[in-house]
């Protein structure tokens, strides 16, 4: 079966009080984790979970609806997932 994966990354608004800001990080960690190394909010997940895709990208929406975070969802073929990689 094809599917596809979803690569989502999320930056933080910087410009929110303390308050704020800890309650977007909040809504954020529950479902990415942190990449110091780009200091943005990563997670790629299997488009095989369409429902916890879906959850994922609603709780992000409302983020950056919230908070103002910066959200960027890429979709990536089957053709480039881990799984079609390993067969080939």
């Amino acid at each position: 079966m094809d599917t596809f994966d979803v690569v989502i990354t999320a930056r933080s608004n910087l410009e929110l009080k303390p308050a704020e800001f800890d309650s977007q990080v909040a809504t954020i960690k529950p479902v990415m984790a942190w990449d110091s190394a780009t200091s943005a909010w990563r997670t790629r997940l299997s488009g095989s979970r369409a429902e916890y895709v879906g959850y994922v990208i609603n709780t992000l929406f409302e983020a950056a609806r919230l908070y103002g975070t910066a959200v960027t969802v890429q979709w990536v073929p089957a053709s480039q997932t881990p799984e079609a990689v390993a067969s080939t």
